[in-house]
């Protein structure tokens, strides 16, 4: 990933006890409301997490519980998760990244302000409620998709896109948003383009897990999230054509990740791939980050409001400048 400066990388230790969550929201304060904090690698390592054919749901709960401590601090703040089971260690951190310091758990300061947000954390995040045909229980899968709009990519985004990665052994297919699909968004004249979007989305997927074959495809339909109708890149292995079948096509997909408020889409997916006799993707569905309640109508981070809030910024920066 092409940080914009030095990255810290913080050293969890899973077996352990510990309050990293607190550690996490405390380095986020590192930054001003107008820069965000210094880029955060965050290195998991332990038994728990250190198999790579073993169970991945306590994987996503850590995620979950990551990126809602990174929302808290700064939402647009470039958090990636190193994993064991990745393959990453502490000298090839040093040899991929730019590393300004490391620090254990235990050598960073928690202020008194972030002690009552763990405990909200810990139960938002590690104890999920259910959802109807999701699955609960899951593995290592080959090829797993991924769908949505990516702009201005912030810890919901990280938290689906890092919870794909952690569960893929081989391949990942990203469907995202048309710029023609977008034109009724509000503010949409301060979108990032479907080419930042795209390339945003591959470098912290390949940042996270570099052995990853990623193929990136345009999106022309949400409600059928992620179907990518032409694709746009190439696999590590050769080029994908518009013919490659996928979600519902696909005999050999595996899974798909989705937000809870996308689950509806995933199901659809699986009633057609019914139709043709295929196996039911697992589907496994992440919190919405930031939000109080994991309901589909709950608010919660969104771009829209992230573009709304660089839309004020803009207008009191061109009145600051007026004469």
């Amino acid at each position: 990933m092409k940080f914009t400066e030095p990255a810290n990388v913080l050293c969890v230790d899973l077996d352990k006890r510990s309050k990293w969550t607190q550690c996490v929201t405390s380095l986020g304060r590192d930054g001003s409301e107008a820069k965000c904090p210094r880029p955060l690698l965050v290195f998991f390592r332990g038994e728990r997490v250190s198999g790579n054919g073993g169970r991945k749901e306590d994987v996503v709960r850590i995620l979950t519980a990551l990126y809602e401590a990174a929302a808290f601090a700064a939402p647009r703040w470039e958090v990636v998760p190193l994993f064991q089971f990745c393959g990453w260690t502490r000298r090839s951190i040093a040899e991929r990244f730019n590393v300004s310091r490391y620090q254990e758990v235990e050598d960073v300061r928690v202020g008194e302000a972030d002690g009552g947000r763990e405990s909200s954390l810990l139960s938002s995040c590690v104890v999920e409620p259910e959802v109807e045909t999701c699955s609960t229980s899951y593995g290592s899968m080959d090829e797993v998709c991924v769908g949505g709009t990516f702009d201005r990519l912030h810890a919901g985004h990280r938290l689906l896109l890092a919870s794909t990665v952690a569960v893929c052994s081989k391949t990942i297919f990203v469907g995202i948003t048309s710029d023609a699909l977008l034109l009724k968004k509000r503010n949409r004249e301060l979108l990032e383009t479907f080419d930042t979007r795209k390339d945003r989305v591959e470098e912290f997927i390949r940042c996270m897990n570099p052995s990853l074959q990623v193929a990136i495809g345009v999106l022309g339909d949400v409600s059928r999230a992620p179907m990518p109708q032409e694709f746009v890149m190439q696999v590590d292995s050769g080029e994908l054509n518009a013919g490659k079948p996928l979600a519902i096509t696909s005999e050999s997909m595996d899974g798909i990740v989705v937000s809870r408020e996308t689950v509806s889409g995933a199901t659809a997916i699986n009633d057609e791939r019914a139709t043709l006799g295929y196996e039911p993707l697992v589907v496994i569905s992440v919190n919405l980050v930031g939000a109080t309640r994991q309901n589909t109508d709950a608010k919660k981070l969104s771009s829209s409001d992230l573009r709304e809030l660089d839309a004020a910024a803009g207008v009191a920066k061109s009145k600051k400048a007026k004469p």
